[in-house]
């Protein structure tokens, strides 16, 4: 499936970070500031995690024929697939990277609020 176009991704950009000021209001309201700055962590935890694994398969250490399996079909593929599977990963990475942003935003105002009132 390939990446929504433009004005999609600004839909679900805008949904996104409604939802999640959202969250943030009713972390606020049953937990306080420090419930803001968990949420921010909570975030920031998944956002790098799915950035670090550029949307592969993810298993145990104990499985490196799953890790060998993936990167032989990724070499053995072809350019259009090749350039496919980089705009796919770049989309993916695009967002994990704006979720970092606002989970890092929300650490900072949280945990700042907390220590300061």
């Amino acid at each position: 499936m390939p990446p929504p176009g433009n004005r999609e991704r600004l839909i679900l950009t805008a949904i996104s970070v409604v939802a999640l000021l959202g969250l943030a209001w009713l972390a606020w309201s049953a937990i306080g500031w420090f419930g803001v700055g968990l949420l921010g962590l909570l975030v920031l935890f998944i956002a790098v995690r799915v950035e670090l694994e550029g949307n592969r398969p993810v298993g145990h250490q104990m499985t490196p024929s799953l890790y060998a399996g993936q990167y032989r079909s990724e070499m053995a593929a072809g350019p259009k697939d090749k350039a496919s599977r980089l705009s796919e990963r770049m989309a993916v990475i695009g967002s994990a990277r704006l979720a970092t942003l606002l989970g890092g935003l929300l650490v900072v105002v949280g945990f700042g609020c907390f220590v300061l009132l």
